[in-house]
């Protein structure tokens, strides 16, 4: 069984830092926690108390103060924005909390816990109503007034040419030919020239939950970066607005959201030209990076297989269909 502990500084028992932080943010009384498995970097945690059941973000140990404040802050820009994300709590000493424990500093932020489940764990996607609400949810986050410093995401579309060159010795030989024609014609693309924005660019099945009274709330800005534009929308159409079961719906599901986004905002021709392109390097970053995991880091995971099989089936159809 994985140790997500690791991913932490901090390698103590976890009651003693959540009793601390039940004290600090004065939730009352701890009373259990359980550690949320999905995900590859920070260490997420349910926390129940006498008072309430919260959410709990422990940052990754490669992640630095100005990081954390970087991500909180984000979160914070896109709530006052009207972006659909749970609520974050104070402490004594702010929205970022820390704390020295056995000699090794813990930052984390506690939130208000929604009731329900990802789409990853329902193991279903929105109804059209639902990726209605997400494209115009994604407008929200693009319009956000902000350019927060970079951070790197090796599995950002805009990182394919880098991360292809770097790690393509790992590929199979029929993942390489499906990858590599994509590769030679994002390579040729300026990105520079497109417009530009704040971007979530994680808007996926783990990271959108409905709530079990069938609101839906958008998680984890960990990676979000000032990338071109197209880039949300690219991530949104390669999951959430595709079946794997019925891709034949994609097309259909394409156009909904084109339309949708543009309610609010109006893509530039130069962007609904790259837009079929900038999905297919969608689906080549989820090959490349879950065969990375799976071949160099020996992460079998469920969930990281989950990408790499969406990677291939999205890759497959969504060239024929949108180059129709």
């Amino acid at each position: 069984m994985a140790n997500f502990q690791e991913r932490i500084e901090y390698q103590g028992d976890l009651k003693l830092l959540l009793r601390q932080v039940c004290k600090d943010y004065d939730f009352g009384d701890y009373l259990s926690h359980k550690v949320i498995p999905v995900g590859y970097e920070d260490l997420n945690v349910v926390l129940v108390t006498s008072k309430a059941k919260l959410f709990v973000k422990i940052f990754a140990k490669f992640r630095s103060q100005k990081d954390c404040l970087r991500y909180v802050g984000v979160m914070l820009e896109a709530n006052k924005a009207g972006v659909s994300h749970p609520r974050i709590y104070k402490s004594k000493i702010g929205e970022l909390y820390e704390a020295m424990m056995d000699g090794s500093i813990v930052r984390l932020c506690l939130m208000e816990f929604i009731e329900g489940k990802t789409f990853y764990d329902l193991r279903q996607l929105p109804t059209t109503e639902e990726l209605r609400f997400l494209a115009h949810q994604a407008a929200i986050i693009n319009n956000l007034p902000i350019k927060p410093d970079p951070v790197y995401d090796s599995w950002a579309i805009v990182n394919l040419v880098k991360e292809f060159e770097e790690k393509q010795q790992y590929l199979s030989k029929k993942d390489s030919e499906v990858v590599t024609p994509v590769y030679k014609e994002f390579r040729k693309v300026n990105l520079d020239q497109l417009p530009h924005c704040f971007v979530h660019g994680d808007i996926i099945k783990t990271n959108v939950m409905r709530s079990n009274t069938g609101d839906l709330y958008i998680l984890d800005f960990s990676v979000s970066n000032y990338y071109p534009r197209v880039q949300e929308l690219a991530v949104l159409f390669c999951d959430l607005f595709f079946n794997e079961k019925y891709p034949t719906s994609f097309k259909k599901n394409y156009d909904r959201g084109l339309f949708e986004y543009q309610k609010d905002i109006q893509l530039t021709p130069e962007e609904l030209k790259i837009m079929p392109l900038y999905i297919q390097a969608a689906h080549v970053m989820h090959i490349i990076c879950a065969n990375y995991e799976r071949e160099v880091n020996g992460n079998t995971s469920k969930e990281n297989e989950s990408w790499l099989n969406l990677g291939r089936i999205g890759l497959r159809y969504t060239v024929g269909y949108l180059n129709d």
